[in-house]
C-alpha cells in the first residue's frame, strides 16, 4: 500500500504546476474571448456605421423624386380641367405622375418597413391609374367625366400624402434637409381633397336608389317575361319573312 502510494505520488505533478498550468489557460481563454469580443464589436460598429452611410446617400437620392412625386401628385389633385371645344367634353391638363426605381439601389441599408413602402410607391401608382381608366370607361361618362376626376383627385391624393410622409422620415432619420415650400402646403392639400372625396362618397351612398332597382321581380316573373319576348320576337319575324316574299 505505502509503495503503490509513494510510486504514484512520485509520478504526480505538483499542485502548484497545475495551478499555473490552469491559470495559464484560463488567462488564455480569456483572452482570446476578449480579442474575439472586441473583434466582433468592432465588426458590429463598422457594419453599422457603413449601413447607416449607406442609408444616408440612398435617402438624399430618393428624397428628390419623392419630391417631384409630390408635387406631380399636387398637380393632378388641383387640376383646374378644360373643355374641348370640339367634342365638348372635360379633360385633364395635369399629367399623372410616373416613378421608377433603380435597379442598383442598396435597399437593404434602410429599415425593411422604410424600404417596401418606398418601393410600393410605383405600384400603387399604376393601380391609381388603371383604376381611373375605370372609371372613364364605365363611369357617368362623357361629357364631364365626374367619376373619373373623383376617383383620380381621391387616388392620387393619397399618394401624395404618403410621399409626403416618406419624406419627413427621411429628413428626421437621415438628416435630408426639406425645400422651402413657403405659403404651398401640399400635405394640407391632399388631406383637404380626401375629406371632400369621403364627404361625396357619403352623399352618393344616401341618394335614393332609382325605383326600377329597389324592385323585386321575382325568378317566375322574369322567365315569363323572357318567354313573352322571344314570343313576339318570333311573331316579328314571321311578319318581316312575309312582307319580303310579297315583294319579292
Amino acid at each position: 500500500m505505502n509503495l503503490i502510494t509513494i510510486s504514484f505520488g512520485a509520478g504526480s505533478a505538483p499542485s502548484s504546476l497545475w495551478t499555473t498550468i490552469f491559470t495559464g489557460l484560463a488567462v488564455a481563454l480569456g483572452g482570446g474571448l476578449v480579442l474575439f469580443g472586441l473583434n466582433w464589436l468592432r465588426e458590429y460598429l463598422m457594419a453599422k456605421w457603413n449601413r447607416h452611410t449607406e442609408a444616408e446617400v440612398l435617402a438624399f437620392s430618393l428624397a428628390s423624386e419623392l419630391d417631384r412625386l409630390i408635387s406631380a401628385c399636387y398637380d393632378v389633385a388641383n387640376d383646374p380641367q378644360e373643355e374641348d371645344r370640339e367634342t365638348g367634353e372635360w379633360e385633364p391638363t395635369a399629367k399623372s405622375p410616373s416613378l421608377t426605381w433603380g435597379e442598383n439601389l442598396k435597399w437593404s441599408s434602410f429599415p425593411r418597413s422604410l424600404h417596401y413602402r418606398i418601393r410600393a410607391l410605383p405600384n400603387k401608382i399604376d393601380a391609381a391609374k388603371k383604376s381611373c381608366q375605370n372609371a372613364a370607361e364605365y363611369g357617368d361618362g362623357p361629357p364631364h367625366y365626374n367619376d373619373y376626376f373623383r376617383e383620380r383627385e381621391e387616388r392620387f391624393s393619397w399618394i401624395g400624402l404618403e410621399a409626403c410622409a416618406l419624406r419627413q422620415e427621411l429628413s428626421d432619420h437621415y438628416g435630408v434637409e426639406m425645400i422651402q415650400r413657403g405659403e404651398w402646403d401640399p400635405e394640407e392639400s391632399f388631406k383637404g381633397k380626401i375629406a371632400e372625396a369621403e364627404k361625396m362618397k357619403a352623399i352618393l351612398a344616401n341618394l335614393p336608389e332609382p325605383e326600377f332597382l329597389r324592385k323585386k321581380i321575382p325568378i317566375e316573373e322574369l322567365e315569363k317575361r323572357r318567354a313573352a319576348l322571344g314570343t313576339a320576337l318570333e311573331a316579328a319575324r314571321g311578319k318581316m319573312v312575309a312582307r319580303h316574299s310579297q315583294w319579292t
